[in-house]
């Protein structure tokens, strides 16, 4: 990392805001982030795109009379950081006064407990990234001659630090680092194409392999050439657990509490009450070691912690930051998320994951004498994320006695998101997360698939 939130100018605009806003205002909050990143993609077993980022400023948030104010700067020489302070105390004399604004207190979190989310081992060298990439290229080429291109075989790497001072006397810092590789391979057959893509993800450089990410996108291309189309159906099917990751990711902004009190949820009115097959049980646990937003604090300082959003398909909890919190008479969650110093912390989710089974894949497809393994759903940000209705495209694979036929495509499904997730009937052992969002593959009892 070349600077960090202990870089002595950040210090010392910490340090500077404090005595300029201390006595002036009832309460204040001052953020600091720092992000530093680089990323490679390679093209014919050289590199094509090379970049290199870093950002770092302080946020000031000021509480005066019920009245928030909000102002930023990457400047950071005292003249830039009075001039923020005054346009923050102006602004704030025309919003609106709001007797729920207040910042955290202190409280310490999780002592000893090491998440495991910033790699202590030697940093890798811009050498062995670029040559990350260029392996993940060669070995998704290498798998089957039918695979004669990719795109976008990828590597990046990052660092994010921060901190949280406030006049209640809050003063929280912590970092993370993150790797992550893609590839999208291409296989052709018979003047057909199919594409298939994998990723890796880790807070090492070291914990990506390469090998198996290009391996994984060329087999998800290759397993889809010859497909053809079926007739309209009902039949059980397992959805993949990446897949399932892209419908949990649709019902995550339905967890936080100002979307359920802004009626924007589909569990408005949910709460205590069974909305979801028994063997789904949700958790947004920002404490799990490795997590890739997992995290001893939230945007605010405050402690962060495992909670159980749905148990055995009832709801239990809303994510809460602060200030929504207050809002509803209820205790925070620690889900208050920040992008960085320019922006107001929000409510968000951490490590946000179905509870797997102990199945294995192959276990869940044994279930099935006639019906379907569903590897891509298309149109997924089109559900509507307030009442759970879809209609999206769908590919994947026919599957008979439990083992896999042949692939098909040109399928549609529709219905309802909670409704699907009522037909789950096993969810199985290969939990996978795909960012911050995890999921294991799940079989379901009954899907309609509207072909030909």
């Amino acid at each position: 990392m070349t600077q960090s939130v202990g870089d002595e100018r950040l210090v010392r605009s910490v340090e500077t805001l404090c005595e300029m806003v201390a006595g002036e205002v009832d309460a204040y909050e001052i953020f600091v982030s720092c992000d530093d990143g680089f990323s490679v993609e390679a093209e014919g077993g050289s590199v094509d795109t090379l970049k290199a980022r870093s950002s770092s400023g302080v946020g000031l948030r000021t509480i005066q009379k019920g009245r928030q104010g909000f102002g930023f700067t990457n400047v950071l020489d005292t003249d830039a950081l009075k001039s923020m302070v005054g346009d923050t105390l102006s602004g704030s004399k025309s919003t609106t006064v709001d007797e729920y604004l207040a910042f955290s207190t202190p409280e310490a979190a999780g002592e000893g407990l090491d998440l495991k989310t910033f790699d202590t081992t030697e940093a890798t060298t811009e050498a062995e990234r670029i040559e990350c990439a260029i392996r993940i290229e060669k070995s998704a080429l290498d798998v089957d001659p039918r695979v004669q291109r990719v795109r976008k075989a990828s590597y990046s790497e990052s660092t994010s630090s921060s901190r949280v001072v406030n006049s209640n006397g809050v003063d929280v810092a912590q970092s993370a680092t993150y790797s992550s590789a893609s590839v999208m391979a291409v296989a052709e057959e018979g003047g057909e194409a199919q594409m298939g893509w994998d990723v890796g993800l880790s807070h090492s450089g070291h914990g990506i392999d390469p090998e198996a990410i290009g391996a994984g996108a060329a087999k998800n291309a290759l397993r889809m050439l010859g497909a053809r189309k079926i007739e309209t159906v009902k039949c059980p099917a397992v959805i993949e657990n990446v897949v399932v990751s892209e419908l949990l990711g649709s019902l995550a902004g339905s967890f936080l509490a100002d979307n359920v009190h802004k009626n924007k949820s589909m569990l408005n009115g949910k709460l205590g009450k069974k909305v979801a097959s028994s063997v789904l049980s949700i958790h947004d646990n920002a404490l799990m070691v490795g997590g890739w937003a997992s995290s001893l604090y939230d945007g605010e300082g405050v402690p962060c912690r495992d909670t159980p959003l749905m148990v055995d398909g009832v709801v239990e909890a809303f994510l809460y930051d602060g200030y929504w919190a207050r809002r509803d008479c209820a205790a925070t969650t620690g889900s208050s998320s920040r992008s960085g110093y320019k922006g107001l912390p929000s409510i968000g989710f951490s490590n946000l994951y179905i509870e797997g089974g102990e199945k294995s894949l192959d276990g869940l497809l044994a279930e099935i004498p006639k019906g379907l393994l569903i590897t891509e759903l298309l149109g997924v940000h089109t559900i509507n994320t307030v009442n759970g209705d879809f209609s999206i495209g769908a590919a994947g694979l026919w599957v008979e006695g439990g083992e896999l036929k042949y692939p098909v495509r040109g399928m549609a499904i529709s219905g309802n998101l909670l409704e699907l997730f009522g037909h789950a009937a096993e969810c199985g052992s290969d939990l996978r997360f795909i960012g911050s969002i995890g999921a294991p593959s799940i079989l379901f009892n009954e899907i309609e698939a509207s072909g030909t």
